[in-house]
């Protein structure tokens, strides 16, 4: 098959009229005739064209033999993966929490056979546990905020002082130094309470807001 048999047959193939040929090719109507009835040759930039125009290589235009074929649509391949049937470890943070919840268990065992003061702390154990064991996003601020929560119940008494109880912490430890007198265990442990959950709160509003900022700017990114 020549040159000229092989643009009629795929023209053909295609159901183009050769004014529809020759309007995609940029030339004439007669021009196309002549291509078809051997009366002349496309310039070589016109056979590339007509080329990807069929779908088919220069070399199978051009060169005389069989009518080329355009190369068959690829059909989607469907891949089956088989999924092993090991558990996904734990992550450190997963361990944690665990590890939480088990001595949380354990308190609320004794506490329940004689000791109550130790379900206050197998059920603080309990909440804190679980942020770290479920949460997949940010567990660490879930259970500090948590832990501030369970500070002002259980600690209601050095909860007065605001914000927070860091300002009275720390006037309470400016007393502490400057009055002799004041040296009992209970200023002590208030001090301590306000100043370390002032500054958790502290801390744990700027990794709030942080992550509250990173996630609106991979929103507007998405």
């Amino acid at each position: 098959m020549t040159l000229a048999e092989k643009i009629l047959f795929l023209r053909t193939q295609r159901g183009m009229s050769q004014d529809d040929l020759a309007e995609k090719m940029e030339v004439s109507r007669q021009s196309v005739s002549k291509w078809e009835t051997a009366q002349s040759t496309p310039d070589l930039d016109k056979i590339i064209r007509l080329a990807d125009l069929f779908g088919v290589s220069v070399d199978e235009l051009v060169r005389d033999g069989e009518a080329p074929q355009p190369p068959e649509p690829s059909q989607p391949q469907v891949v089956y993966v088989e999924r092993e049937g090991k558990r996904e470890s734990l992550t450190a943070v997963q361990i944690i929490g665990v590890i939480l919840e088990v001595v949380g268990a354990a308190l609320a065992i004794l506490g329940i056979m004689g000791a109550p003061v130790l379900v206050f702390a197998a059920l603080a154990l309990v909440v804190l546990g679980l942020p770290l064991l479920l949460a997949k996003k940010h567990p660490w601020l879930i259970m500090g905020w948590l832990a501030v929560g369970l500070s002002c119940l259980a600690l209601n008494p050095y909860t007065s002082v605001s914000p927070w109880g860091l300002i009275g912490g720390l006037r309470r430890l400016y007393y502490y130094i400057t009055i002799p007198g004041i040296r009992d265990p209970s200023t002590v442990f208030a001090i301590a309470v306000g100043i370390v959950r002032g500054l958790l709160i502290l801390a744990l509003a700027f990794f709030t807001w942080r992550a509250w900022k990173n996630r609106t700017a991979s929103k507007k990114d998405g």
